[in-house]
């Protein structure tokens, strides 16, 4: 079994990559590594895999544009499943039938399997696309398999270790865009659907800044209030954020604080912290997978409600269960306490919903399972001109991608985020990114 999966944010991805290649090389197979320049501009010359993994519907259309030939190998197979705020789950929905469902049928009929996080999931399919079940399988949260994680560090801290965990994609976007085209990218105006407004007409662009700049207006007096010598500061940019950002401010205000590697995967930077404190982000999830404790600061600011979105993660269930204090010095005095409240059964309910946590543990071997089963044609023999043209597109995403690092030293371009360069060098860092 050839296997292809697309990475599309290095830091959230990579870690699934590389431990689906390890289990996949444990059975005789093989997994090639993609980016978005393969997979935009080079996968469909070059098809000869068994499977191929994508996160979302979008790109399985971006990549096979023409429906007279679309392929019977393409996997759903979500890189951020977890979008569920008021129940409706209308954008998990559109991840998997597109923002307009009807124009998007030749693709969503040709998926070959829907490999899903979280039991919830199966809602959409079993309310607008029942005869689509017998393609889809709930596997599990892959980044939360034990073959994920990162080996301990026994060493005793001399700190406790609070880490913040960033999401300011719009005041600071991962591409180095100015204010003005973020919000010209994200307003409603010219905009037939975007299911991110959906059940907020009077909502737009504006109300999104409003609530970054409160979030890190906070989150910057809690950094700036605590102690430094009792506590070690970790920040965790958001993947689609630029951490250039915090490590000029961290300098510009002499500020203490360590900024994650750019490319760490969340579940390793995790494992070294003791408390997080965080504004509303589907990364609770694995917090609470790996009984961290989370402060939600979005209470903060009474007002801030006003302008969050009603599908927006602002808004997701998972709040329910974290402790969400009313003012920073009631967040200072809960770190400095140590004793994080929280609701433990409403967690681990939505732990099951979302990211069936009781089988996550084994997902990257459920995709594995999966696959065969959604495609019985992969146990068959290999034609030889399969092998070639994975042989080929190796090579070519090869040659392509270190032309392409090398221009970007020379004009300084930055990897971040999904702006990365798949070398030799960075294929190699993939490999050891987990244990087995």
């Amino acid at each position: 079994m050839i296997v292809y999966f697309h990475i599309d944010e290095l830091a959230r991805d990579a870690v699934v990559a590389s431990a689906l290649k390890k289990e996949l090389e444990a059975v005789g197979g093989r997994l090639v590594y993609g980016n978005r320049l393969m997979t935009h501009h080079v996968l469909r010359h070059f098809n000869g895999f068994d499977a191929i993994l994508l996160s979302s519907l979008a790109h399985y259309i971006d990549v096979f544009r023409d429906t007279e030939k679309l392929p019977n190998n393409v996997f759903i197979l979500q890189t951020e499943a977890i979008g569920q705020a008021t129940g409706t789950l209308r954008r998990m929905y559109g991840k998997y039938f597109g923002d307009d469902s009807q124009k998007c049928e030749p693709w969503h009929r040709t998926v070959a399997g829907f490999l899903l996080w979280g039991h919830a999931h199966l809602n959409p399919f079993q309310e607008y696309y029942p005869s689509y079940l017998p393609r889809v399988r709930v596997v599990g949260h892959p980044r939360l398999a034990d073959s994920c994680a990162k080996q301990a560090d026994v060493a005793p801290r001399k700190k406790k270790v609070i880490g913040f965990v960033s999401r300011f994609t719009l005041l600071s976007p991962y591409d180095s865009r100015t204010p003005f085209e973020s919000v010209l990218s994200t307003m409603r105006f010219g905009k037939k659907v975007f299911p991110l407004f959906e059940n907020s007409p009077d909502r737009d662009v504006e109300d999104l800044f409003f609530t970054e700049v409160i979030d890190f207006r906070i989150m910057y007096q809690i950094i700036a209030s605590l102690d430094q010598e009792k506590y070690d500061i970790h920040v965790r940019p958001h993947p689609r954020e630029n951490r250039q950002g915090w490590i000029r401010l961290a300098e510009k205000m002499k500020l203490n604080v360590t900024v994650s590697k750019w490319d760490e995967p969340f579940g390793h930077w995790l494992q070294d912290v003791d408390i997080v404190v965080t504004p509303p982000s589907t990364s609770l999830y694995d917090v609470f997978f790996h009984n961290k404790k989370p402060i939600v600061i979005d209470h903060i600011i009474a007002g801030r409600k006003a302008h969050t979105l009603t599908e927006s993660d602002d808004n997701n269930q998972i709040l329910e269960a974290t402790c969400r204090p009313k003012s920073v010095e009631e967040a200072i005095a809960l770190i400095e306490s140590g004793e994080i409240p929280f609701d433990k059964p409403l967690a681990d309910q939505r732990l099951h919903e979302q990211v069936a946590a009781e089988i996550a543990q084994h997902s990257i071997r459920n995709i594995l399972k999966a696959l065969p089963e959604l495609r019985p044609a992969i146990n068959q023999p290999k034609p030889l001109r399969d092998v070639m043209l994975v042989n080929a597109f190796v090579l070519v995403s090869t040659i392509l991608s270190s032309l392409r690092w090398i221009r970007g030293r020379l004009i300084g371009r930055v990897e971040q985020g999904a702006l990365f360069d798949m070398t030799l060098r960075r294929k190699r860092w993939i490999n050891r990114l987990t244990l087995k």
